[in-house]
């Protein structure tokens, strides 16, 4: 089901060349939002920040504790990321796992130290290779909707083209991480002025099928994105995702995680003088 994860990546950048004829205003829009986008996709590798994993709502990890909610600093260490524990349910751990966090970091900066022209390349062209497969499914959203401009709201502070975003019929996805695309549509919410993306909603309206028809995504599934400014660009604030799918035909699925950053700033501090979050 890593597939639904992908698609908040899709999202943020839509790089692709448009027909000199094309000129309804929604894809005008689009068009100029390219460029801006994937600047801020490329630049998101230049920041540390706190990210806070939780599965289940919020909400509901607080009261009963019960699910999974960690939050975590990510900053880059000898060019791939590197995420040490620092709180859970929005409580910062105790001093005993701090230093067993900052043990394993002494560890992993020794390890990468020492690696290998070799074992360093292979690291960083896993860690690069991840970025271009979702930048790969970026490719394809443009070929894979149809956009209409469906208004203008303020969101998040900004004011923003509301665009419309259907299926196209003709879409033919190559790969099989692509084909949810062709059951969702959306809305987007871009940002008037510089063409940034603020916000994203998209959910499943037809069941689609995956694997030899062995899994299924369902209606119901859903997910929700939201990017804040940070200098000059436009980098993740939240993403909500429920999956509703079935494997089989009879095994269900369900579930809903969410993803908070926070705390961002250029990376010109190193993990080990990170500091620990405060409470959202």
């Amino acid at each position: 089901m890593r597939v639904i994860c992908f698609l908040a990546g899709m999202l943020l950048v839509l790089p692709v060349s448009f027909r000199a004829q094309d000129t309804s205003a929604a894809h005008v829009i689009v068009h100029r939002s390219v460029l801006v986008n994937n600047a801020d996709w490329k630049a998101q590798p230049d920041y540390s920040f706190h990210r806070i994993d939780a599965q289940g709502s919020h909400e509901v990890v607080q009261q009963t504790g019960a699910d999974r909610c960690q939050t975590v600093a990510v900053t880059m260490l000898e060019g791939s990321p590197y995420e040490r524990l620092v709180a859970l349910h929005d409580k910062p751990i105790g001093l005993h796992q701090q230093r067993q966090e900052q043990t394993k970091l002494e560890r992993e900066i020794r390890t990468r130290a020492s690696e290998t022209a070799r074992q360093r390349q292979a690291r960083i062209s896993k860690y690069e290779n991840d970025r271009a497969e979702e930048n790969f499914l970026m490719r394809q959203m443009v070929s894979a909707f149809s956009f209409a401009l469906a208004g203008q709201e303020q969101m998040g502070g900004a004011d923003c083209y509301v665009l419309k975003a259907t299926p196209n019929p003709n879409y033919r996805p190559p790969v099989e991480k692509a084909r949810a695309l062709t059951g969702m549509q959306g809305r987007l919410w871009i940002d008037k002025v510089h063409y940034h993306w603020v916000r994203i909603e998209a959910e499943v309206s037809q069941p689609v099928a995956f694997g030899f028809f062995l899994a299924k995504v369902k209606p119901g599934t859903r997910f929700q994105l939201e990017q804040v400014p940070v200098g000059d660009v436009w980098l993740p604030k939240k993403f909500i995702q429920t999956v509703n799918a079935s494997v089989l035909g009879f095994y269900g699925i369900q579930s809903r995680d969410e993803t908070y950053w926070s705390d961002y700033r250029q990376d010109t501090l190193n993990a080990a003088n990170y500091p620990l979050p405060v409470s959202r």
